[in-house]
């Protein structure tokens, strides 16, 4: 296993260039430049996916602080079924919540050039922190450099710059252009999707994109990812932990994540949320469950069912449309779009 002595050596390695600095690019006749910005593209769906990062991007990464032997969804980190049913218990809970947001109202009211916009529950509530069959990427090296220097503290709710180490950091790689994000893929486990804007802020912040994995499926076994190794240094997780004003960027003070953490104990549910969690469980682990262990699940969880869920937006959020569909053209106005072919219109 190579270590590389720091990640700016890495990044060497890597080739990672510049961005942001307004330098344009010809490539047969096609000019872009290296400017992040929104940039649009259906999908299988015919929804538009406004895209987080620079237009030509065709990488995605991922860092962790190290190796921890496997690389899974954070639904399969839960240490048993039963916690893994309560986490979507929480997931779905909070997905309904979201459709409730008025901004997600404003924006499956509105379309772009004509399309509807492609709003991902799931992605949502994977970066407000509840557990899904989701795996974080990002499109952005500098992003995934955070996440492979700084280390989450449960106590503070906040990622801080790691101390001194011996454990080697990680930074994953994979091209986007593999996983083939607007192709059928039925024939494979895992399936890459581009994340980007979402009405909730972390999302486009963090430059995202996603893996959907199966139960038990290891990213680390995925034939077109391939991980590096770099030696931590505390001076670099400072700069980078500063570089991002101390996380703030990535993760902007906002409701949902207020909501997000009222889930995280939450043990009250409505009959239709508690059923979609079960199905959703069947289909993600490939097996059925009886009613009797269902039954006796939620008993041993403690569950309460309820006719309404507790979780409301009320008092956390600004209720006049007109304001979300200001804040939505706002968006519009700052999406790239390159008109080239059904499945690839983008900036």
């Amino acid at each position: 296993m190579k270590i590389h002595p720091t990640l700016n050596s890495l990044k060497q390695k890597l080739n990672i260039q510049k961005i942001n600095t307004g330098k344009q690019f010809n490539y047969r006749g096609i000019v872009s430049d290296d400017i992040e910005r929104l940039h649009s593209l259906i999908g299988l769906d015919d929804t538009v996916h406004l895209r987080s990062g620079t237009e030509m991007s065709s990488v995605s990464y991922r860092g962790q602080i190290e190796n921890f032997g496997s690389c899974v969804s954070t639904l399969d980190r839960c240490n048993t079924q039963k916690e893994q049913i309560v986490a979507l218990f929480r997931t779905i809970a909070f997905e309904e919540l979201l459709e409730e947001h008025p901004f997600v109202t404003v924006s499956k009211q509105n379309h772009f050039m004509g399309t509807p916009l492609h709003i991902d529950y799931t992605g949502i509530a994977q970066h407000y922190g509840l557990h899904t069959n989701y795996l974080d990427i990002t499109a952005n090296f500098d992003v995934a450099c955070f996440f492979a220097t700084c280390k989450w503290d449960p106590s503070l709710k906040k990622y801080l710059p790691l101390g001194y180490t011996n454990k080697a950091g990680v930074i994953y790689r994979i091209y986007d252009f593999v996983m083939n994000p607007f192709m059928n893929q039925n024939n494979q486990k895992e399936s890459f999707s581009y994340l980007g804007w979402q009405p909730l802020p972390r999302p486009e912040q963090q430059r995202a994109n996603v893996i959907k994995l199966a139960k038990d499926q290891d990213f680390d076994t995925i034939s077109s990812v391939k991980k590096f190794y770099f030696k931590h240094s505390i001076s670099s997780s400072r700069r980078i932990y500063k570089m991002f004003d101390e996380g703030k960027i990535l993760f902007p003070e906002d409701s949902g994540a207020n909501l997000a953490n009222q889930c995280e104990n939450l043990l009250e549910f409505t009959d239709e949320q508690i059923n979609k969690a079960f199905k959703r469980y069947e289909n993600w682990s490939a097996t059925k469950l009886n009613d009797d262990y269902k039954k006796e699940t939620i008993k041993q969880l403690e569950i309460q069912i309820v006719k309404k869920s507790p979780l409301s937006w009320d008092g956390f959020l600004d209720t006049d449309l007109n304001n979300w569909e200001t804040k939505l053209l706002e968006v519009f106005s700052k999406v790239g779009v390159r008109i080239t072919s059904k499945h690839s219109i983008q900036s």
